[in-house]
């Protein structure tokens, strides 16, 4: 049987798609990771939440609450873009057909129930640790759910040596300097369209995983009530829940070279609205200057 070679090759571009890994310290291909959730061989059907583990790349859920896998190979719960949390068109010039889902939030009691997903930088011969001292440019999309009764912020990535297993009952609680997110720290309150964080992370040279959530306490976590959309259907829930795609980890020389990053973030205080209120004053013959002026 007589192969066509550049077939083969055209294949080989296809299966990679979806997590592509690669890091030269001397070399043009500075791209370490970028996944879109794309499944690459199994064929089993996206049927429920929690469908996380249907991906076969090596990307897993550490929380007892597993991410959710949406996609337009879905139906009902799970589909692409209507779903049981609302609704989001894929990114389709990044495979454009699957994301995940994730609980980020939920407040009193239920403040344990939250849900991650974690990345491998590489798997098997192709295994990456991040180089000491270098710079990564660290970028992930995301989307707020309809379902959703907040929106918050510390929406961050971790990086890690080991993943964190499986089936943790509790929030994954995490204060160290291996946390990225975004500039600013931001709410992140869009329903429709996706946002982008992204940040600038220095490495140890022992990460060999990333780990997307929010690893911040309640207490230190800030919350905003949000309205659903009036064309919206779904069934607001206490929680915040965010569609994620697109993560992105790309070594890089300089700070310019992060295309997502803002060299100069705005100032909080020019976070503020602009707007000015002013009441023309009232003056009357009967007031003395001094009234006037005051």
């Amino acid at each position: 049987m007589k192969i066509n070679l550049p077939i083969l090759g055209f294949l080989a571009l296809i299966i990679s798609s979806s997590h592509s890994i690669a890091q030269k310290k001397n070399g043009a291909e500075k791209e370490v990771i970028r996944m879109t959730f794309e499944r690459m061989q199994s064929n089993d059907p996206i049927n429920e939440i929690g469908g996380v583990d249907l991906l076969d790349n090596g990307v897993s859920s550490p929380s007892e609450r597993k991410a959710d896998l949406f996609s337009t190979e879905g139906e009902g719960d799970v589909g692409v873009p209507e779903n049981i949390f609302g609704r989001e068109d894929p990114i389709k010039d990044l495979g454009g057909s699957q994301y995940l889902g994730l609980i980020l939030y939920k407040p009193g009691k239920l403040s344990n129930e939250r849900s991650y997903v974690t990345i491998p930088l590489g798997r098997g011969k192709d295994e990456i640790t991040l180089k000491k001292n270098l710079k990564y440019c660290v970028e992930f999309s995301l989307s707020l759910a309809e379902s959703s009764k907040f929106a918050v912020n510390n929406i961050a990535a971790l990086f890690s040596k080991e993943d964190f297993g499986s089936n943790n009952s509790a929030a994954i609680y995490n204060s160290s300097d291996r946390i990225v997110k975004a500039q600013g720290n931001k709410v992140y309150t869009g329903f429709y369209g996706w946002e982008k964080v992204c940040n600038i992370y220095t490495a140890k040279g022992d990460e060999k995983f990333i780990t997307i959530g929010n690893f911040d306490l309640n207490e230190k976590t800030k919350f905003e009530a949000v309205k659903k959309p009036k064309d919206s259907e779904v069934e607001v829930i206490s929680h915040a829940y965010y569609y994620i795609d697109n993560v992105n980890i790309t070594l890089i020389d300089k700070e310019d070279d992060c295309k997502c990053y803002n060299n100069a973030p705005p100032k909080l205080e020019d976070s503020f609205s602009n707007l000015i209120y002013s009441k023309t004053p009232e003056l009357t013959d009967k007031m003395t200057p001094a009234q006037k002026i005051a």
